[in-house]
């Protein structure tokens, strides 16, 4: 029986998705998803292709409140 495919997406479901890359089995595809969040922060997703659904997501973007403000 084959391997199902994931594929691992940056952005947000609903906005700005890019496809990264399809990666077999779903253990593979999050560990995948979690390296390129902590090389490149900001959302990531993985989709099953088999149950066209999203099976797992991270965010590693800073949120609003702790990034540095800008000085004039």
């Amino acid at each position: 029986m084959p391997v199902p495919t994931f594929d691992v997406f940056s952005g947000r479901v609903d906005k700005n998705v890019f496809w990264i890359e399809a990666v077999e089995g779903s253990g593979n595809a999050y560990e995948r998803m979690t390296k390129l969040a902590a090389q490149s922060p900001g959302p990531y997703f993985v989709f099953c292709t088999r149950t066209p659904t999203v099976c797992g997501s991270i965010d590693t973007s800073v949120p609003e409140e702790i990034r540095p403000r800008a000085s004039a």
